[in-house]
């Protein structure tokens, strides 16, 4: 049965057979002769040693006899010469008999007797003259006298010139049989190579040839097929219907998947590891469909989910990286029926990274262009003051950032005085909300919706803040990269001021104050908030308009002027979001189809700045805010039963307390009042309110020309 199985391939197997058994026939010669080499390169250095034992023992005999002739002590000298003659003993009947003694490294060895009959002629010859000398050696002991040692003494002299002598032939012949060994190892060597080259030259001129010129077409074939395979650079393979990869498959197909093994693996799993879910189970159903004979190839092309699909790939320890890769699948057919998929997989990283790339580039470049016609627009004293007062507010929002172990100031309402400390980190987030929220609006105001935007993205991560149960220093991480962000675009946007101001021949960034305008509704942030104002109704849903008398606020100083304009802002959003009807409802109150604000502000003698808000909406509902209060868990439903209106209301200047059904770009985080009262207390002023379901709200604010001292009063 076995004969009939080789075939043509009987003789060769023969052939190698005997190949082998020529290579284990000269591994076991090698094998035991270089063991025997071994034992006797051990002899040639024991041999040695036995010289050098000869002439350590005379030595030490002569040792003893002087320092006993002196009268000094000599058990050193004694038990060294009694360990050299013990070992050279030792050493002699190894070589003679066969047996154990001590190597040059303090180690016992075990030696074979010398089988040479030369060598040991060598050995009796040498026993013949030790024998007398190391009975001598026994009989000395401590209490040796002059005689005894000098006895011994002159018999070592006497045997050592002979001892030498032999020890040195004995060293000679060991080290000719070793030579001799390895020459018998190079020609049991040079013989098995010789009998193992003449059987291959006889396979390879016998049998190579006439198994060639019969796989020839076979060989060429796989050879294509190997190159194809090895050069292409996309990856090939074949799936059978049990979805695993077939043996032969491209050579790039493993770093492109990276995987190492791929032949039998699963195409399943390997998806498994590196897309999510929905993908596949999309992709097994897509395979399924493929597989089927009754669903047309064409049909199912189209909605290949793997057509595009990004993978995440294992390239070592902590090492993945993200790959984007192509998918085509085509039927294999073997008389009508689907037999495998042909599978092509292409790299296509660099493609979609160059597009990522490309529209990150159109979208800086339009986001640039957006910001520079922004800029262009707004009036360069706004500008200017509002990038001082935004870069102030981000060096706070910074500075509360890089210590956040100190107290971070807050408020009830409006009635905590700002030095009382609250510590937490919670109140840390509302500090920074009131610092966010006061320069986005500020931004909106002018008109710049890409960093208010930006600002708007930081209070995202705030609010996700402020809903932990419990905060660490890590968690605030986030917020830092995003402080970081927004310095560098404020100084992307002073940069091109700076270079708006060169070309338009300014040399410096300070913009001159705008001249006094006596028609007040004219004057440049009037219109600002004229615009805001309608910006916000739009995204609303209603229509405003804006009265506003009074002094011209440029004319103020920057840091008051810029508190009241921010002021304005956060009344106008609030007013429009929480404050204003639509206009169908509007009409069926009664009221002008427009909402009205009303803005008036006055300076007194004293500095002092008198500023009025009114709105003709719905009004401050007390019961949605208590409602709001009570969701939130400020208040418990007996503290809302037990305050009064006028209570309830200051929760509108609590930081996270918002009306607002959700959260947009303009309402939902409780932080524009709360932004506002801080604003107050910076000041040291104070709030009234006066509002009427369905006609009006009323905010009066008081503002001083002075730093912090005192807080406010709500009334």
């Amino acid at each position: 049965m076995f004969h009939l199985e080789l075939g043509k391939y009987r003789n060769i197997v023969l052939s190698i057979a005997l190949f082998i058994f020529f290579d284990l026939a000269v591994l076991v010669l090698n094998f035991v002769i270089s063991s025997q080499i071994s034992n006797d390169a051990l002899m040639i250095n024991l041999a040695g040693r036995q010289r050098m034992l000869s002439q350590r023992i005379t030595k030490t005999a002569l040792q003893v006899e002087y320092r006993i002739r002196d009268g000094k002590p000599f058990g050193n000298e004694l038990t060294e010469f009694k360990k050299a003659s013990t070992v050279f003993d030792q050493t002699l009947t190894a070589f003679s008999q066969g047996g154990r003694t001590t190597s040059g490294t303090g180690d016992e060895v075990n030696l074979a007797a010398i089988e040479d009959p030369t060598a040991q002629g060598i050995l009796r010859e040498a026993r013949d003259i030790w024998t007398p000398l190391i009975t001598a050696a026994k009989s000395l002991t401590d209490n040796a006298d002059i005689m005894q040692a000098s006895q011994l003494a002159r018999l070592m002299e006497a045997a050592n010139l002979q001892l030498l002598k032999l020890m040195n032939d004995l060293t000679t012949r060991v080290e000719q049989i070793a030579s001799d060994k390895a020459t018998m190892l190079r020609t049991v060597q040079v013989t098995g190579i010789t009998l193992a080259t003449i059987n291959f030259i006889i396979i390879l001129f016998h049998f190579i040839g006439h198994l060639r010129r019969s796989d020839r077409e076979l060989e060429h074939a796989h050879k294509e097929t190997a190159d194809i395979l090895r050069t292409t650079q996309e990856g090939l393979f074949l799936l059978d219907p049990e979805l695993k990869i077939g043996s032969q498959h491209s050579t790039a197909l493993n770093s492109i998947l990276g995987v190492a093994t791929l032949a039998g693996a699963d195409f399943i799993d390997i998806l498994r590891a590196r897309v999510d879910q929905k993908t596949l189970k999309t992709a097994r159903e897509y395979l399924d469909l493929l597989l089927k004979h009754d669903v047309k190839e064409k049909l199912v092309t189209s909605v290949n989910p793997l057509n595009r699909v990004e993978m995440l790939l294992d390239q070592g320890p902590g090492k993945p990286e993200t790959r984007f890769l192509q998918f085509a699948f085509n039927r294999v057919k073997e008389k009508g029926k689907i037999t495998h998929l042909l599978v092509t997989v292409s790299d296509i990283t660099r493609r979609v990274l160059l597009e990522q790339e490309l529209k990150a580039t159109e979208d800086r470049a339009r986001g640039q262009l957006g910001m520079l016609m922004e800029i262009i627009q707004i009036d360069p004293f706004a500008l200017h003051q509002f990038l001082r007062a935004a870069a102030d507010g981000l060096q706070n929002i910074n500075g509360l950032l890089r210590d956040q172990s100190e107290p971070v100031t807050g408020r009830s309402g409006l009635l905590r005085d700002q030095s009382e400390p609250v510590t937490g980190r919670s109140s840390l987030v509302n500090a920074l909300f009131r610092q966010a929220h006061r320069i986005k609006g500020d931004a909106a105001a002018l008109g710049m919706s890409s960093l208010a935007d930006a600002f708007h993205q930081l209070e995202d991560l705030l609010s996700e803040l402020r809903e932990q149960p419990s905060l660490s220093g890590e968690d605030f991480l986030p917020v830092t990269v995003q402080v970081k962000g927004l310095f560098e675009q404020i100084e992307t946007i002073e940069n091109a001021v700076i270079r708006i101001s060169q070309v338009r021949g300014v040399a410096t960034v300070e913009a001159p104050r705008p001249q006094h305008d006596p028609n007040t509704a004219k004057l440049p942030f009037v219109q600002r908030w004229r615009d805001f104002a309608n910006q916000i109704a739009t995204r609303h849903g209603n229509t405003v308009e804006i009265s506003y008398k009074g002094i011209d606020v440029a004319t103020l100083p920057e840091g008051l002027s810029s508190a009241v304009n921010t002021i304005i802002n956060q009344f106008i959003r609030n007013a429009i979001v929480h404050g204003i009807e639509s206009s169908d409802a509007r009409k069926a109150l009664g009221k002008p189809e427009a909402g009205r604000l009303s803005i008036y502000i006055s300076q007194n003698d004293d500095g002092s700045v008198e500023l009025s808000f009114r709105d003709d909406g719905r009004g401050i509902s007390v019961q949605r805010i208590r409602d709001t209060a009570i969701a939130k868990g400020r208040l418990t439903a007996e503290e809302a039963t037990a305050w009064d209106n006028r209570r309830i209301v200051g929760l509108i200047f609590e930081p996270g307390i918002s009306s607002h059904a959700a959260v947009d770009a303009d309402a939902g985080r409780g932080a524009g009042l709360d932004a506002v009262a801080e604003l107050v207390v910076r000041f040291g002023g104070n709030v009234r309110i006066g509002t009427t379901p369905n006609e009006y709200c009323h905010f009066r604010v008081h503002l001083a020309p002075r730093a912090i001292v005192e807080g406010p009063a709500a009334t």
